[in-house]
């Protein structure tokens, strides 16, 4: 309450100050004081005695630089005060035009009041109100009541006003609304020039345009090219957008707004927060971004995922549009139009996330699997949307011309949730399918678990991880305490699924390949497996590896832990990146160079195999056939 009544006060020091400033330079102009002279009138009746004079009809007076116009008045000769009546006009140095019903003027002081009907034009405005206090040395109008100032096509009304003529500057107190072509301001307290139509603001103000809204307590406002700054407490509103910071820029013709320091960008349509240090926001591109520290939020059912990045991006998706069917040839009654090429790779700068369909576009989500029979590891296949081949035809697919938010996040993106951890280069989030896609060394850590792809997509569904796709050199890796052995699995691609943000099963599609550390008693491990196949499923319970099932082609050998050769115990991309992941919501601001397996390293590594054999020692000891699962019959690994 003292803050709100201390900004009251300074608000209302700085008002009269400025009028103060303004008003000096005339008062100290005052050095003499001249009689009132009449130059005209119908008919005068003296009192002598008495001093004063009544006259009427088209009377007219001078005094110094003005001419007054009145049907009837009242002059008195001792005090050179005059009052006039009916059709009161003066008109000052040839520029300034006051007129009303009634006035009082003392030609001492040179202030005239006027009552009743009273306008005062300068050429830039004009002001109209019942009780006018004009002062004909600072030239400055006063109005105690309500009162109206008209500026080209800009009304500015307010219950007190001061306007200086010289300066053109109008001061606004209590009430003060402005109308213009595209707005309508209201404030507590305004400062306005007719000459260069700018607002300044020193209290709480708003501006209602057509479709957008802003609030600030301090800056200023041009009417004439829409261009603004705000600096206390300020925030535009536009349908289901928010931008808010300490310093706001906004250029309405343009659709342009730029905000500085504690920067919030909110879309309440989209449940998007983005917070940083700098944010831009264009209105007829849709496109909003945010850097310095930038964040995004994002609340979930009982939980929250925090994003950030160097820059964080936002806009809209293009329309899909519809194809136009080409004429079928008897020659060719299948025949495509050469314009589609639905194979063609579309080109993308290198610095920014990939583009184009099922990115930045509307994309046909993958079908879950419904069958509980299929989910079972006694099926003999891996159902996955990423092992049936889509259907070619034309005649159904669905154009769809919606457009959907699409978030870009480039350069050191970290990802925290409290049961989930992601790192990468980039970022692409579709709002359309929920799913954000990892691109550039991604990283994602879950359960005790490390997974790395060339590309990592993870798929939200009703505010919960509901799928994970590795793409392309898929890895996982793990331990248990404070173990230097490590259980990894590699293969072409894996799909994760989850249940309440729990990864349950994990399928491992073509080139499977695994290390695995069994144990005899949940304490002493037995050796090292050593496994290849062609898939593999595997089951997590408690957030810890379940069951490991290997289908096709398994080969593997059982390793003493005393008797593995350099090299053995890593699979070909092995890489512990650890130190990389985001431990709070706070550390996904640390920046971490982001770990890479080097070409020796690569090189070093176990390559998958089809003969595994292990040398016991003694060089004239014979070879032993390794531990091999069976070929025909998919082998199940159980964990201890």
């Amino acid at each position: 309450m003292k803050k709100v009544i201390f900004a009251s006060m300074k608000f209302r020091y700085l008002f009269f100050l400025l009028i103060f400033c303004i008003c000096t330079p005339g008062v100290m102009a005052q050095t003499k004081t001249t009689r009132v002279q009449i130059e005209n009138s119908d008919n005068a009746n003296i009192l002598v005695n008495e001093g004063i004079t009544h006259f009427v009809g088209n009377c007219r007076f001078r005094h110094e630089n003005a001419l007054m116009f009145c049907d009837s008045a009242t002059y008195f000769e001792k005090e050179n005060k005059l009052d006039a009546f009916g059709n009161v006009k003066i008109i000052q140095a040839d520029t300034i035009t006051v007129t009303s019903k009634r006035l009082k003027y003392d030609g001492n002081t040179r202030k005239a009041e006027l009552f009743e009907k009273v306008t005062l034009t300068d050429g830039k405005a004009v002001l109209t109100t019942e009780y006018l206090l004009y002062d004909m040395i600072t030239r400055v109008g006063t109005y105690p009541n309500s009162g109206k100032i008209t500026n080209q096509q800009n009304i500015l009304t307010s219950n007190t006003g001061y306007y200086f003529v010289g300066t053109k500057d109008a001061f606004f107190r209590y009430n003060v609304k402005i109308k213009t072509p595209q707005t309508e301001i209201t404030s507590d307290t305004i400062k306005y020039n007719t000459n260069t139509r700018v607002a300044n603001f020193f209290g709480p103000t708003r501006i209602k345009g057509k479709d957008d809204f802003l609030y600030t307590e301090n800056g200023w406002y041009n009417t004439a090219n829409d261009q603004a700054k705000f600096n206390e407490r300020s925030y535009y509103q536009s349908g289901s957008k928010t931008l808010r910071g300490d310093t706001l820029y906004y250029d309405r013709k343009a659709g342009f707004g730029k905000a500085v320091k504690n920067v919030h960008f909110i879309d309440t349509a989209d449940n998007t927060v983005l917070t940083g240090g700098y944010g831009q926001y264009n209105k007829p591109t849709e496109i909003a971004f945010v850097t310095q520290k930038a964040l995004l939020t994002m609340v979930q059912e009982k939980d929250t995922i925090y994003l950030t990045a160097d820059t964080l991006k936002t806009t809209l998706s293009k329309p899909v549009t519809a194809i136009k069917p080409q004429p079928v040839t008897k020659s060719d009654s299948v025949k495509l139009s050469p314009k589609v090429n639905p194979n063609k790779n579309i080109a993308v700068k290198s610095n920014l996330p990939p583009i184009g369909p099922g990115i930045t576009e509307p994309m046909n989500v993958a079908k879950k699997e419904s069958d509980s029979a299929k989910l079972a590891l006694g099926s003999t296949t891996i159902a996955d949307s990423l092992l049936r081949k889509p259907k070619d035809s034309l005649a159904n697919t669905k154009i769809d011309t919606t457009r959907h938010r699409i978030l870009f996040a480039y350069h050191h993106v970290r990802l925290y949730k409290s049961d989930l951890q992601a790192v990468s280069d980039s970022l692409v989030y579709t709002y359309a399918d929920s799913t954000m896609r990892c691109y550039k060394s991604p990283a994602v850590w879950t359960q005790g678990s490390q997974m790395t792809a060339n590309q990592v997509d993870l798929e939200i569904k009703n505010k919960k991880v509901d799928r994970m796709k590795l793409n392309g050199a898929a890895f996982l890796v793990g331990t248990e305490g404070d173990s230097t052995l490590f259980n990894q699995i590699s293969g072409k691609n894996m799909v994760g699924f989850f249940r309440d943000n729990k990864l349950v099963r994990l399928n491992v599609i073509s080139n499977g390949e695994s290390i695995y550390y069994p144990k005899e008693d949940s304490v002493r491990y037995t050796g090292m497996n050593r496994a290849i196949c062609s898939n593999m499923v595997l089951t997590f319970k408690d957030n810890k590896l379940a069951t490991v099932r290997m289908d096709k082609d398994v080969e593997g050998s059982l390793y003493p832990l005393d008797k593995i050769a350099s090299g053995e115990d890593r699979l070909k991309g092995f890489i512990w990146r650890v130190e990389e992941r985001p431990v709070s919501k706070e550390d996904i601001y640390r920046l971490v160079a982001i770990k890479e397996a080097t070409d020796s390293e690569a090189s070093e590594a176990g390559k998958p195999k089809r003969k595994v054999i292990h040398q016991p020692e003694g060089a004239n000891n014979p070879p032993k056939t390794p531990v091999t699962s069976p070929k025909k019959k998919p082998a199940i690994m159980k964990k201890n």
